[in-house]
């Protein structure tokens, strides 16, 4: 069941099914108190227990048949919908040609969701923060048989990622999980130039890889990368970079970022490279207290001004739906 699915099918639980349930436990308590009147033949109790029987028959039914429906509709049209943006992936995984129709794609969406996205962005920057929610997962090739990072070893980066969205910017930023992928990139290991080389090398036969393997491993998620609207960050964790970095965003560009398999001296690695996937830039006027400081930051809990929490909550990866 696609990301789509279980969020409606848990939309049902909640709002639906689960107030039903309090109402009815409310009337079973009621009838249980209700004394009987003689007068009227105890007729009152036994309404009363006619009105909970109803309503918890009519809820049983109603809603256990409302969520197989829904849940069997939304399962087939996310399923064609993600084997379509599969398809779609596997002709942008084609060297050179599938690159560059990547890298305008990519900035075709980019455009055409900031504009719709406009009026979220001035509302923010006023400070009216309705909660949103954003996804990432995390990819990890094997160095042999064993995988670059323990899932152990990403827990920090994670929950930082996590903390510091919801601090700075009411962001509910959800981990859809790790992928542990056995697809070897190309050369055995990944050394990439955070510079113009790595942006032109996305257009090669490290770019289909990456574009390729995050098809594999995140199947579910294809067709809202494919249409921009709520499509995940994917992180995949490489081998080292060419220079002293510890991880690369190309921002619009790509809908993926890099970081390295060492831990470094920071837990907000993933985060930081999230917020270049959603439009920041570095900024070094902060004195390390910013997220976005591209020198080391000196505090645990990194902050966000106004404006990147703006820019941050009106990207395309950042939705109410």
């Amino acid at each position: 069941m696609g990301r789509t699915c279980r969020e409606v099918h848990e939309w049902i639980e909640e709002e639906v099914e689960r107030p039903i349930e309090e109402w009815e436990d409310r009337q079973e308590e009621r009838c249980r108190e209700e004394p009987c009147n003689w007068w009227l033949l105890c007729l009152n109790k036994l309404v009363c227990w006619l009105v909970w029987v109803t309503v918890k028959v009519v809820r049983w039914v109603v809603v256990t048949v409302g969520k197989w429906v829904v849940r069997t509709v939304c399962t087939v049209v996310n399923f064609l919908l993600d084997l379509l943006g599969a398809i779609w992936g596997l002709i942008l995984s084609i060297p050179i040609l599938g690159g560059i129709i990547r890298t305008v794609v990519n900035w075709l969406l980019e455009i055409f969701w900031r504009a719709v996205g406009i009026f979220d962005f001035i509302l923010s920057l006023a400070g009216v923060r309705p909660r949103k929610k954003m996804y990432f997962s995390i990819i990890v090739p094997s160095n042999g048989r064993t995988p670059l990072m323990s899932e152990a070893a990403l827990q920090p980066w994670i929950e930082t990622a996590i903390e510091v969205f919801d601090r700075t910017s009411n962001i509910d930023l959800r981990f859809t999980g790790i992928c542990n992928t056995s697809v070897s990139p190309p050369g055995g290991e990944i050394i990439l130039d955070c510079g113009a080389g790595g942006f032109f090398s996305d257009w090669w036969v490290l770019g289909s890889w990456f574009e390729f393997v995050a098809n594999l491993c995140k199947f579910e998620s294809n067709w809202r990368r494919r249409s921009g609207y709520g499509g995940e960050i994917i992180v995949f964790v490489i081998h080292g970079y060419s220079s002293n970095s510890l991880g690369c965003s190309m921002g619009f560009t790509h809908d993926y970022v890099t970081v390295q398999q060492a831990p470094g001296p920071f837990n907000d690695t993933v985060a930081h490279e999230i917020a270049h996937a959603c439009g920041l830039l570095h900024r070094t006027t902060d004195g390390g207290n910013n997220l976005m400081d591209s020198g080391p930051r000196t505090t645990s809990q990194p902050d966000l001004t106004n404006w990147q929490s703006s820019v941050v909550r009106s990207s395309r990866h950042c939705t109410y739906l």
